[in-house]
């Protein structure tokens, strides 16, 4: 393949140390991306092991296959990762030893302007990590003040979505993230015009490409997935994804989930796994200078019962 991709794995021997535990055992990368996590997974399989890579964007897993066109024992998948279950048990493939989740935007996306996914360049207001379904334009263009309001509040954590959504609206429509991103700096201004933007670039992204709804559907699936002694290792980058893992990890390693407040447990819930880290593991401040897209990682992870 002839385009070349500044591509930086985050925590990659962090993650890849924790996911492997056995060399013949049959593993799923469920954010291929690149293929920067998957290459190192492969180096550690024996060629009885077997690895399978999920993608939803059909370029960069495309890249991936030609990256990793020297082993033989990979098989590539373009779906999103919550559709692992569905994928894998039409073939036959019920138990498996790891399972690695990293979340967030691949470099072939952020640094494609034609895919809109950056403030910081000029292009279509597209955003899919696929190629069907709505665009980020569609959703700026049709949806309501309140519902802008809302995933920009709730997505993007954002104190001027309000403001924000009203704008838009009144001036709209909008086709390119140039034009948007000049519409928010209407509202916003000083220093931290960046950071605005930056939630609500995100807060789109997430809305387009369902992102929270996929990653909690595909982690309650991923533990049931697993054999025993399987893990499940996951690289998140914003407070809203560390969010939904750290509460299905703890749902996972609880004998209870039940209201704190309720005097007794009446939910009959029993541990499937415990916690392989007790607190997330961290990029190094070596790791944050060579590469400043880390800098927000976490990564955690639990082994299966």
């Amino acid at each position: 393949m002839s385009i070349s991709y500044q591509h930086t794995p985050v925590l990659l021997h962090e993650a890849v140390e924790q996911l492997v535990t056995k060399p013949t055992g049959v593993y799923i990368d469920a954010t291929c991306g690149l293929g920067g996590h998957s290459l190192e997974i492969c180096g550690k399989l024996s060629p009885k092991g077997r690895l399978f890579c999920f993608d939803l964007d059909p370029a960069a897993l495309a890249f991936a296959q030609t990256r990793l066109a020297h082993y033989k024992n990979v098989v590539f998948v373009q779906n999103n990762f919550d559709k692992l279950k569905v994928e894998l048990y039409a073939q036959d493939l019920t138990q498996f030893d790891g399972i690695l989740f990293d979340l967030g935007v691949s470099s072939m996306e952020i640094d494609s302007p034609e895919r809109g996914f950056s403030f910081m360049q000029d292009g279509p207001l597209d955003m899919r990590m696929g190629n069907t379904g709505m665009t980020a334009a569609d959703v700026i263009n049709t949806y309501s003040r309140e519902d802008l309001t809302r995933i920009f509040r709730n997505y993007g954590e954002e104190r001027f979505s309000g403001r924000i959504a009203r704008r838009i609206v009144e001036t709209r429509p909008y086709r390119t993230t140039s034009a948007l991103s000049a519409c928010v700096r209407t509202i916003v201004h000083g220093p931290h015009v960046n950071k605005s933007l930056a939630r609500i670039f995100q807060a789109l992204r997430i809305e387009v490409n369902r992102e929270l709804d996929s990653l909690q559907n595909a982690l309650n699936t991923s533990i049931g997935m697993l054999r025993s002694g399987g893990r499940i290792v996951v690289i998140s980058y914003h407070s809203l994804e560390d969010r939904i893992v750290k509460q299905t990890f703890l749902d996972a390693v609880s004998d209870c989930i039940c209201p704190p407040q309720d005097p007794v447990c009446t939910c009959g819930h029993k541990a499937v796994a415990k916690k392989i880290t007790r607190k997330p593991l961290l990029p190094s401040e070596e790791e944050i200078t060579l590469n400043p897209r880390s800098r927000s990682a976490k990564c955690r992870v639990i082994e299966k019962l």
